[in-house]
């Protein structure tokens, strides 16, 4: 049983995690980047070096490695190159290769900002207020809905790359005039909040779920971060869920505010704080082998977490010389 898994960039630990858990099958995880220099690349069972997922023979390319390798499923890491994997789920696995990625709609959905903010509210589920049209801005700012500073980020975009903050009108408007591809939210102070789920691929209902409180971000990622129980939290996470209705690793952001959770970003894929998760009890690789296997893995009790709450993760640098 042989995983690829595409844009492994600086995921180190969860490149671990496979080799290990394939292992104990019998089974590799052959890892691909398109830089040399990724650092997980060399942590893999095998790895290839492939072009940029924008280039026009990449997705050739990935099927000729399927075909090399004896590949039983693949998946990626990175958002941009969930959506091409998607297009090409069914051809993918007419070969008997599984792509284990949501359908396109769902990873358009949560690809796009603003889109997320849509479904999110006609599904009644607590979200951001988030906008594309600045004379809504400054209309709901008038009326005291929102208020200042507020935060401007890529439409498209993942972690805090393009993130400003702005304090006033005058700099919104100057920012907002040259990149109109971006969306506005208000800048929202509180405790942060993650939740990272698995969707069996043959079931397609929930079989782990883990939650934790950020408390520290780095680049975007968590840096550190406590295992919590939530019964609300819980709650919120199954509705999504079933509205959204994905399939696989799903990592879900939430901030806490006076009036109770929000929900900031849904990726479909695993999150960047996965090995947390990993190291807690919840091995969503175990479930995606089973899966593999033809065997459906247990519904996950709600309010019955199979971990230790209170635990505390901080993350640290390493290095290898290539």
């Amino acid at each position: 049983m042989n995983v690829l898994i595409c844009s492994v960039g600086r995921r180190v630990q969860l490149i671990d995690y496979f080799k290990e858990e394939l292992n104990k099958v019998g089974g590799k995880v052959i890892a691909v980047d398109c830089d040399p220099t990724a650092p997980a690349l060399y942590h893999a069972d095998l790895f290839e070096i492939v072009p940029r997922i924008d280039n026009p023979e990449y997705i050739s390319y990935i099927k000729n490695l399927c075909r090399k390798y004896n590949i039983n499923a693949l998946l990626t890491l990175i958002d941009p190159e969930l959506t091409l994997l998607a297009s090409f789920k069914e051809e993918f696995e007419k070969e008997g290769f599984l792509v284990i990625v949501s359908e396109k709609k769902v990873v358009d959905l949560c690809y796009d900002k603003y889109l997320t903010f849509k479904f999110l509210k006609e599904n009644n589920i607590p979200t951001v207020p988030t906008y594309i049209d600045i004379d809504m801005v400054i209309q709901d700012l008038n009326e005291g809905t929102i208020k200042f500073p507020l935060i401007i980020k890529p439409r498209n975009g993942s972690g805090s790359v393009g993130l400003h903050k702005v304090a006033n009108l005058n700099d919104l408007q100057i920012f907002w005039q040259e990149n109109h591809d971006y969306i506005i939210q208000p800048f929202i102070e509180s405790n942060e909040f993650c939740v990272e789920s698995y969707i069996d691929l043959l079931t397609k209902e929930t079989t782990n779920l883990f939650c934790k409180r950020k408390i520290n971000m780095r680049a975007g990622e968590t840096d550190k971060s406590i295992v919590i129980k939530d019964s609300v939290l819980n709650d919120i996470t199954y509705e999504v869920i079933h509205a959204l209705k994905p399939i696989g690793p799903v990592d879900i952001d939430y901030f806490k505010t006076k009036d109770g959770y929000i929900i900031s970003e849904i990726n479909p894929r695993f999150g960047g704080g996965y090995p947390y998760a990993y190291e807690m009890g919840q091995n969503f690789i175990k479930s995606i082998i089973n899966n593999l296997k033809g065997i459906p893995n247990t519904p996950y009790e709600k309010y019955l977490g199979e971990y230790e709450e209170g635990k505390t993760m901080v993350r640290y640098d390493h290095f290898i010389v290539l």
